[in-house]
């Protein structure tokens, strides 16, 4: 049996930033000290027209390529995780297959949306091509261009942020991946989303703003403070380790009380997880990628042998999913 080990990084931020007193200027929104102080966030990333979610996720990629001393070429399968793709369809992951110049190669992409639970999902995922044996490297990224959907007037905008993360999974006798547990619960479904699709595909549904991002009903933090210290107990348990045996947790990063909240549930300090949210703002299915990336170049990912690394991320719909690692 092969097992898939973490080989690489890599990210990709926009140029463009938003501080959160030019959010308040654009929307006339009041959102400080709040953001800054309970969410994380005091700035944001905006794409440019030319950053589409399929060339951040290029650019992500091939810093994770570099970064793992291989060739485009070595990458044997594509994953991209997204909730604002390029286009409804083709795929996002055929286009970032061609910007890495792997169409000759007929490398396989694909796309995946469990929203902003990506992140661990797609580790799993790729996780289980490798343990069959049918690739040796496998990339997942995760891309996210959610300031396109907004509408600039509510201040609950000032989460999202733009951006892409990568990682590069390879094959490995040793340990590596481990296991992973999941929820969804659909009948929070109608809560918050771009509601724009097959089902409602008319002039009276772009009237109505749903190409836009639409908060219907808030979700409570509890659905994560709760969520995620009894998913994780729940993996634990099924891996057979304690919670002594964790070396870090990567959360989404969409709320930097919360995190908190759940680290001192769990009883465990703070220097067992890695926050990015004042560094990047709120970036969905890149968050986790970004904050692993981030840790790796802040020197924290040392000393780290033999221990649980869990990477644990919630979406609306709502998902949530914990990925763990031996690193």
């Amino acid at each position: 049996m092969k097992y898939a080990k973490i080989l690489s990084t890599g990210i990709y931020v926009p140029k463009k930033i938003m501080t959160n007193e030019e959010f308040e200027k654009i929307t006339h929104m009041k959102i400080d000290p709040h953001y800054s102080q309970v969410i994380g966030i005091n700035h944001r990333h905006l794409s440019s027209d030319e950053e589409t979610p399929a060339y951040m996720a290029a650019m992500a990629a091939k810093q994770a390529i570099e970064r793992a001393g291989i060739e485009p070429k070595d990458i044997d399968l594509i994953i991209v995780g997204t909730d604002t793709p390029e286009a409804i369809t083709p795929p996002t992951a055929s286009k970032v297959q061609y910007l890495l110049g792997l169409n000759e190669h007929k490398v396989p992409a694909f796309d995946v949306n469990a929203s902003c639970a990506n992140g661990a999902l797609l580790l799993d995922i790729a996780s289980r091509y490798i343990a069959l044996g049918d690739y040796k490297n496998v990339l997942v990224i995760g891309t996210y261009a959610m300031t396109k959907f907004l509408s600039w007037k509510y201040a609950w905008e000032a989460l999202f942020s733009d951006g892409a993360g990568a990682v590069i999974l390879t094959s490995s006798d040793e340990p590596g991946y481990m296991g992973s547990e999941m929820i969804t619960d659909g009948s929070w479904w109608y809560n918050w989303g771009i509601y724009m699709g097959a089902g409602k595909m008319n002039i009276e549904a772009i009237e109505k703003g749903l190409h836009k991002l639409d908060f219907i009903a808030p979700y409570p933090a509890e659905v994560n403070e709760e969520g995620w210290p009894a998913l994780i107990e729940k993996l634990m348990k099924k891996l057979g380790k304690d919670k002594e045996d964790i070396g870090m947790i990567f959360f989404t990063q969409v709320r930097k009380k919360s995190i908190i909240k759940v680290m001192e549930k769990l009883n465990l300090p703070l220097e067992k997880t890695h926050m990015v949210m004042e560094k990047y703002g709120y970036t969905g299915s890149a968050c986790v990628y970004m904050a692993l990336h981030d840790a790796i170049e802040e020197g924290r990912m040392k000393n780290m042998d033999e221990k649980v690394v869990i990477f644990i991320t919630s979406g609306v719909g709502y998902q949530q999913v914990a990925t763990a690692f031996t690193w």
